[in-house]
């Protein structure tokens, strides 16, 4: 493989705390991260570093140490990307809690993961989460403070009271140090065929690694890249922050996904670097504003967790950037495939590319063995980014893992004749809604959490806009009068957004195959062929 751009300029280090500090020794004075909408000048990365060492500071002031792990709730945010570094500097674990969770949701993720402190925003988007955050420390025994991050509300201690506590404290390194760089430094939770989602371990040395290798395939400066995804997922939080971080570049943060706004925001910002899911794409570049702002200034435009629509790839090639689609997933912490810049619009929009040379691949058939070009298996990927596990689930984490190292990634793939790989399929029933990894079966439970529900199957069927959605069949209990639009709102009340069925369909029995379960090919025939 040819060198990559940015090989000899992205430093190589041990958590991602160092790519700040790499940066900061080096070019203080650049732009580093600011938040649209402020009217703020853009942060430097010489105050970066200094709000880092602070919060660091009060951090370990307040009694968090390397392994501690601590819950935050925010959107993307310069004070978000001030704790996580800060988390990674002292050694500690970072849980991103998604905003739009419901407490459901995030009861899980707090009881599983045991942190010693939880950060929140006080509100958004009209949400308080006062009362969430009650409830939290109530479940959780393990919490001994929560900090408001933006605003204030009770039980809380607002963010710069925290920070005030550095001033009195200084940092300085604790019996033990700052843990081993081998160590966890976030865990993602995603979910599993269970229905509960799964929190994957991933190491300081992991995510840098994987931030430095994909860094490396992107370089181009100056940079600005553009952060709008939630970032208690791997994307937001590597793809579309720690990868600028590490090429030495800026960060345009957007709170939230605006389709009308993000034309300008690209504009005002000579934003450089758009990372998205398709669904986002398309729904930006059907807006007025798209064909209105000024382009220009974007380098690449790069997308993952779905096929980009055909239709999409001229629109997206005329602003002048490189088109790139990359495939990698929670657990692998990395991109492991990529389409070239210059590929035709068939390949971009039904292949994820070639694998990256540097990392590991293979697509194996049902025996184990190697596929046969141009035939189906699963891809399995190794390389030093893979998770470490998934939290307090050792038969899971067993099962993730081939005898040799290699990740089952669940993806059934097919390397075509030019050697990029096209997906097919996947083991399990897992499909994704807009990019959003969806399981049939959470949905499953949460529907028959009803009342008035005996049994409910889901399954994934097509769909213009988010690439897949939710079908469900449900079969009520005898007298119950559910209809499809309560069983909707019910989903709604314990579901994210991307994970509630586009489709109910109240049904009398649900079809069988012979060993008893549920026929959910039959069920997809059905939903097709309805009117």
């Amino acid at each position: 493989m040819p060198e990559t751009p940015g090989e000899h300029v992205v430093p190589r280090v041990g958590r991602v705390w160092g790519f700040l500090d790499h940066w900061a020794s080096r070019t203080p004075d650049a732009p580093l991260d600011e938040l649209d909408g402020t009217g703020r000048a853009p942060r430097t990365y010489r105050q970066a570093a200094d709000d880092v060492a602070r919060c660091a500071a009060a951090l370990r002031a307040s009694g968090v140490r390397a392994g501690d792990r601590v819950a935050v709730l925010t959107t993307p945010r310069p004070e978000f990307l001030t704790v996580f570094l800060a988390l990674s500097r002292i050694g500690a674990v970072w849980v991103g809690l998604n905003p739009r969770y419901t407490r459901d949701e995030l009861l899980h993720v707090v009881t599983d993961s045991e942190p010693v402190l939880l950060v929140s925003l006080a509100e958004h988007a009209g949400r308080s989460y006062a009362e969430d955050m009650a409830a939290l420390r109530e479940a959780a025994g393990s919490v001994r403070e929560t900090v408001a991050l933006t605003g204030s509300f009770p039980g809380a201690v607002p963010f710069e009271e925290f920070l005030a506590r550095a001033d009195t404290s200084p940092l300085e390194e604790p019996p033990g140090g700052a843990g081993s760089d081998d160590d966890p430094g976030l865990i993602i939770y995603t979910s599993g065929t269970t229905g509960r989602p799964k929190g994957a371990l991933i190491s300081h040395r992991a995510l840098a690694e994987g931030c430095r290798l994909q860094a490396t395939r992107v370089y181009h400066s100056p940079s600005v890249s553009l952060a709008n995804l939630p970032v208690g997922h791997v994307a937001g939080l590597m793809d579309v922050v720690s990868v600028p971080l590490a090429m030495g570049g800026a960060v345009c943060f957007m709170e939230d996904f605006d389709p009308a706004a993000i034309p300008g925001v690209i504009e005002r910002a000579k934003v450089t670097l758009w990372g998205q899911i398709p669904t986002m794409f398309q729904l930006v570049m059907a807006r007025p504003e798209a064909a209105e702002a000024d382009l220009s200034s974007l380098e690449y435009i790069a997308w993952g967790g779905a096929p980009l629509p055909r239709e999409l790839v001229a629109p997206l090639r005329a602003t002048g950037a490189r088109l790139i689609s990359v495939y990698g997933l929670t657990e692998s912490c990395v991109s492991v495939a990529y389409n070239e810049p210059d590929a035709d619009e068939e390949t971009l929009a039904t292949t994820v590319g070639r694998p990256d040379p540097r990392l590991e691949l293979r697509i194996v058939g049902e025996d184990g063995e190697p596929a046969a070009p141009g035939a189906p298996g699963e891809i399995q990927v190794r390389n030093p980014c893979l998770m470490s596990g998934y939290l307090g689930l050792p038969e899971a984490t067993a099962e993730a893992f081939t005898e040799d190292g290699f990740l089952r990634t669940g993806d059934v793939g097919v390397e075509r004749p030019d050697g990029t790989i096209m997906l097919v399929g996947r083991l399990k029933e897992m499909f994704k809604s807009g990019g959003y990894a969806v399981y049939p079966r959470e949905i499953e439970m949460a529907l028959e959490a009803h009342p008035g529900v005996a049994a409910a199957a889901v399954v994934a069927v097509p769909d213009p806009v988010f690439h897949e959605v939710g079908a469900a069949f449900v079969v009520p209990r005898p007298g119950s009068g559910a209809g499809a639009e309560e069983l909707v709102r019910h989903c709604r009340d314990r579901l994210a957004g991307h994970k509630v069925p586009k489709h109910v369909e109240i049904v009398e029995g649900l079809p069988l195959l012979p060993t008893g379960k549920v026929d959910k090919a039959a069920l997809r025939r059905a939903f097709t062929a309805s009117p």
